[in-house]
């Protein structure tokens, strides 16, 4: 009888020990969701709030720009710090990578001398110069920084090719994503990209001139080896890819939407 007695509590001790785990699972899942509920807000408009709780300054946006310089008016070129505004160290790293970045395309700045033959002048005689250009990409928790640096020559005028560099981080957790984790995040690979493009840059070739046609190997071989190309989340929720191609004129960037 004690026998049974011990083995009915045994059991109804287990039994309660199961119910408290499901129990207590299930008020962590719900903790959770109602956290992540919390800090993403859907307006009357469906537009997705995002709290500002990660932000490093309160009062300013996620991304802000510091230092503004006035380079040429005529030119319209301007120098700026970019800065993210988030509490981690992926935006630290950044904003201070950024931040030497922008001070070694700055001393790029070169005058006009006696010697300088201008076709395109300008009011500060700016010979030549990089400069950068920026946009900002928000979608629900993501934003990205994308840096697009030109060349200006007043004897050739503004390049048609950029170079590329983007930022794209979850605002939430501060972390900064890499181009294998945004791929991931899609369901996708490099390799499933690249084959993509081969064929719109061989389609496009088909209704271009030869003196203007696309170097398609020669674009696919900078993409692999020099990582001439950037990837980042859209202000639509896009995964959009940026690249150089290689021409028998002029290189120039293009877009491709990787999720399409």
């Amino acid at each position: 009888m004690d026998e049974e007695s011990n083995n009915f509590l045994g059991f109804g001790l287990f039994f309660f020990l199961i119910v408290l785990i499901v129990l207590g699972g299930s008020y962590l899942i719900y903790t959770n969701f109602q956290n992540k509920q919390k800090e993403k807000i859907v307006d009357e408009n469906e537009n997705v709030i995002v709290s500002d709780k990660n932000k490093e300054e309160k009062n300013k946006d996620f991304i802000y720009y510091t230092n503004e310089v006035v380079l040429s008016e005529s030119l319209s070129l301007t120098s700026k710090f970019p800065v993210i505004n988030l509490n981690s160290s992926d935006a630290l790293n950044a904003t201070n990578e950024l931040k030497t970045y922008v001070e070694s395309v700055n001393q790029t700045l070169k005058k006009q001398t006696e010697q300088t033959a201008c076709v395109y002048e300008n009011e500060e005689q700016i010979a030549e110069t990089n400069y950068l250009d920026y946009g900002i990409y928000t979608y629900e928790e993501y934003i990205t920084l994308l840096v697009l640096e030109s060349n200006f020559n007043c004897e050739t005028g503004f390049s048609a090719s950029s170079k590329v560099k983007s930022y794209t981080f979850n605002v939430l957790t501060g972390k900064k994503l890499t181009t294998e984790e945004l791929l991931l995040k899609y369901n996708t690979t490099l390799t499933q990209v690249l084959e993509r493009i081969r064929q719109e840059l061989e389609s496009m070739n088909e209704t271009t001139s030869e003196s203007e046609s696309i170097q398609v190997e020669e674009t696919l071989k900078n993409l692999k080896e020099n990582e001439t190309f950037v990837i980042y989340i859209d202000e639509f929720g896009n995964l959009v890819m940026n690249y150089v191609v290689k021409t028998n004129s002029v290189d120039y960037n293009d877009n491709i939407i990787i999720n399409e």
